[in-house]
């Protein structure tokens, strides 16, 4: 079973009633665009149309673009040379591509330069800056970077090469002196802050062009490529970009891209958000994480289709091999905690032998594992580049900023940060930012929620069910692909696939039987038997094999559904804690159930050996001790075993739908009787 804390959507039910009604909506929808904030007619229709003519705001309202244009129009004008300065992951890459291929038409004089991930790190430098300039250029035009870069630019300027920045990431309060065209500037007026670099990117293509639905024609497919794989929210602007980006891409795919899907296995014709997301974006990131990432600009930019797949098998090939590198990196983490769960709130590591291009993604699978803040440090000589990953409600970029005297630089967002710093600084770094976590993270916020947007009825294991979602396509960041619950389900049969990795369940609800797949849990994750009754938390979508479409579900949690008769055993706990009254013989325990219990959570309790922790609902608990043991608990005698545990010293636990129990792992033998009530709440003849 999972041990995520449960959070279901609750909807207005009246409000819900009226989007279904007056906008003729399937009620899947009409809850799901509540839940978006999509409330009013006029907003619901925007957002289903989502025509680019309404939807593209004045890319003229972006603070700084008229500074922009004009200089780049002045350069243009003069024939200086121009160098494009961009970024070393997708957003970047396509950032880079769509300016080159704007500003070519217009010049000769045009260069691009990405900084290595490896040799040189995140954002601009003044080796880079000195290089540029000493190649002739006199005009620099950063995309997706740049906000932060306040000494290296002013560096810039010292040697005659102008700056203009383009960019989305946070900003810090003194800007560089040159023109900055970010929406999250804090003093921005435009209406929409969330776009991609590639986005603020093709908002100043728009602005040179003084033509914003040429310029989505053009350059709107690449755009979109940039936006989802830099997981920015599929909204306002965005949404757009997304949605009719990947129409443009399914009409008039570029050979690059159509390359890299076909070797890729992507389903023909088929070009939607996963796909950019799980199967173009990481081979395209591939490269600049462990070899060149021009490979993926040259892949972008190329029109032959022999070449553009002779690229794309090479990205293919650095994604075989970033793959394993990463791998390493996690168990490299596994091998240090040996099996126990992190102690602190933040997860700070380094190594000299991690690859510096793939410690991002090891962070992400960390930070998914183990539910807190994740920072990964690659040691060369005597300096550091490091990668972040944060959790839902800790805002990394804050929390680095209050550390960042021991960094040389830092840069990224609420939920991902890059940074540079002296190894001799690393340890300084550490223990600051560990006291910062400790102080500052709240203990929820390491709790894993699965959030489901509404509780499905037998309908939603339907195809129907399935295309009615298809009007809030796109799915992404910000307008996610549903997750819904599903109660009272019967395990007909658990089976493990993969080699054991990942577990099939085949399912009845109401006489209908389905398979559901949990992946990256094996069979005993699941504490499951056949004929148990479980809710899932999961997504429902259809795919075909063999041209043949089936049901797709995939669970993202799971738990025992509750026994209806539980409500009476909590009233019976509740009456004896708060009145004292009499324990039926039903509800009380033995020195069996103690022992049943407690090694249950020694053998599921996460931690450092000494003091673990397991978070679970009662009902998973009582299952499981059941299938485990064949030990018959139930909610009062559940409780009442974990208060004895409690007042014996071997326990701390939180009561709450999702109990969190710290165990005290002890090899000394306990007296039950040294607890006072032990005489009231047990069973006299097995004391």
């Amino acid at each position: 079973m999972t041990n995520e804390k449960w959070i279901m959507r609750q909807q207005d039910e009246e409000a819900v009633a009226a989007i279904r009604t007056d906008c003729n909506l399937p009620d899947p929808v009409a809850r799901l665009l509540w839940n978006r904030g999509l409330r009013d007619t006029e907003s619901i229709r925007k957002f289903l149309k989502n025509d680019p003519r309404e939807n593209l705001h004045d890319p003229f309202l972006l603070n700084d673009m008229e500074r922009a244009v004009a200089r780049v129009e002045q350069a243009l004008a003069a024939g200086e040379k121009i160098t494009i300065y961009g970024d070393y992951d997708v957003d970047g890459i396509t950032s880079t591509v769509i300016l080159y291929q704007y500003l070519s038409q217009r010049t000769d004089r045009l260069d691009y330069y990405i900084p290595s991930r490896t040799e040189e790190g995140y954002g601009l430098n003044m080796e880079a800056m000195e290089t540029i300039r000493s190649t002739g250029s006199t005009l620099l035009i950063t995309v997706d970077t740049g906000t932060t870069a306040v000494d290296e630019i002013a560096h810039a300027k010292s040697l005659g090469l102008d700056v203009v920045v383009t960019d989305h990431h946070e900003c810090m309060e003194t800007l560089p002196d040159c023109p900055v065209v970010n929406p999250k500037r804090r003093d921005s007026t435009y209406p929409f802050s969330e776009l991609a670099g590639v986005g603020v990117v093709f908002k100043f293509i728009s602005a040179c062009m003084r033509n914003s639905e040429e310029a989505f024609r053009r350059y709107g497919g690449i755009t979109a490529i940039g936006t989802i794989a830099d997981i920015m929210p599929i909204l306002d602007e965005n949404r757009c970009i997304v949605r009719y980006g990947l129409q443009q891409l399914e009409k008039n795919c570029p050979a690059g891209i159509d390359a890299l899907l076909r070797l890729s296995g992507s389903e023909d014709g088929v070009i939607d958000t996963n796909v950019i997301a799980y199967q173009v974006a990481p081979r395209m990131n591939a490269a600049g994480r462990i070899s060149d990432c021009k490979v993926s600009v040259e892949l972008l930019l190329e029109t032959n289709p022999a070449r553009a797949e002779a690229l794309a098998q090479r990205l293919c090939d650095c994604n075989v091999e970033r793959k394993e590198k990463e791998q390493q990196v996690v168990r490299d983490i596994d091998q240090i905690l040996a099996g126990n769960y992190p102690t602190e709130k933040i997860m700070v590591y380094a190594s000299e032998h991690w690859h510096n291009g793939v410690i991002g993604i090891a962070a992400s699978r960390l930070t998914e594992r183990y539910a807190r803040p994740c920072v990964l440090i690659c040691f060369d000589g005597d300096s550091a580049k490091g990668s972040a990953r944060s959790v839902r409600g800790v805002n990394l970029f804050e929390l680095m900023s209050q550390s960042s005297r021991y960094l040389e630089n830092f840069g990224g967002h609420e939920m991902a940060v890059g940074l540079t710093l002296k190894k001799e600084n690393y340890q300084s770094f550490l223990l600051d930012i560990t006291q910062k976590a400790r102080e500052q993270i709240p203990d929820e916020a390491l709790i894993p929620i699965c959030e489901a947007e509404f509780e499905a009825d037998d309908s939603a294991f339907t195809s129907e069910f399935v295309h009615a979602l298809d009007l809030l396509e796109p799915f992404g960041n910000g307008n996610p692909y549903p997750t819904v619950c599903a109660k009272n389900l019967r395990v007909c049969a658990v089976t493990g696939v993969g080699g054991g990795k990942h577990t099939r369940f085949t399912l009845e609800k109401n006489g209908r039987e389905f398979t559901a797949m949990w992946f990256g849990h094996p069979p005993e994750d699941s504490d499951c038997t056949e004929g148990d009754r479980i809710d899932l938390c999961c997504t429902i979508a259809e795919r075909i094999f063999r041209q043949r479409p089936y049901l797709n579900v995939t669970i993202r949690s799971l738990r025992f559904s509750e026994d209806p008769t539980v409500e009476l055993y909590r009233k019976t706990y509740r009456d004896y804690r708060i009145d004292g009254a009499d324990l039926p013989d039903g509800c009380r325990i033995s020195r069996s159930h103690m022992v049943a219990l407690y090694r249950y959570l020694t053998a599921k309790a996460q931690g450092n050996g000494t003091e673990d922790t397991l978070r679970a609902t009662p009902d998973q608990i009582i299952r499981a001790v059941r299938n485990r043991s064949g030990t018959e608990l139930n909610y009062c005698t559940l409780k009442l075993c974990l208060d004895t545990m409690q007042e014996l010293g071997l326990i701390r636990y939180d009561d709450d739908r999702l109990l969190s129990i710290t165990l005290y792992r002890t090899d000394k033998k306990v007296d039950l009787c040294k607890a006072h009530d032990w005489e009231k709440i047990s069973t006299p003849e097995k004391r």
